[in-house]
């Protein structure tokens, strides 16, 4: 029993736990780094390959050929118009703000789809 009480014993038992430990880091940073220098080996690869087939992309510019369509729309001009007096104060009324129409005291002409103009298609 006082054999293992013997201070050199401890010592030499404490440097060989120490001894043990620093040998299992050294490892594992060994292993550690043969790890990344695999991986970063692998990204390099990888990013070669696609540099040389991104290289490999040919552009071509071709131009794109279609048919012109051409869709006229007839609107008509009212450049000889001719309003009544009636018509002239009514206009002149609303646009001061003097009206007397309120809503609901007139009468809107129905129209078709088109607002009663042609559509004609020139082909």
């Amino acid at each position: 029993m006082l054999k293992f009480l013997n201070p050199w014993v401890i010592l030499a038992v404490v440097l060989a736990i120490l001894g043990a430990g620093a040998y299992g880091v050294h490892l594992g940073q060994s292993l550690e780094q043969a790890k990344r220098a695999k991986e970063l080996s692998l990204e390099e690869k990888i990013q070669q390959t696609i540099a040389g087939e991104v290289s490999k992309i040919k552009v071509i510019n071709r131009p794109k050929i279609e048919k012109l369509e051409t869709i006229t729309r007839e609107v008509p001009v009212y450049n000889s118009c001719e309003h009544s007096d009636d018509a002239f104060r009514l206009l002149n009324d609303i646009l001061t703000g003097k009206t007397t129409v309120g809503p609901g005291d007139s009468v809107v002409p129905a129209t078709d789809g088109a607002d009663g103009q042609e559509i004609r298609n020139d082909n």
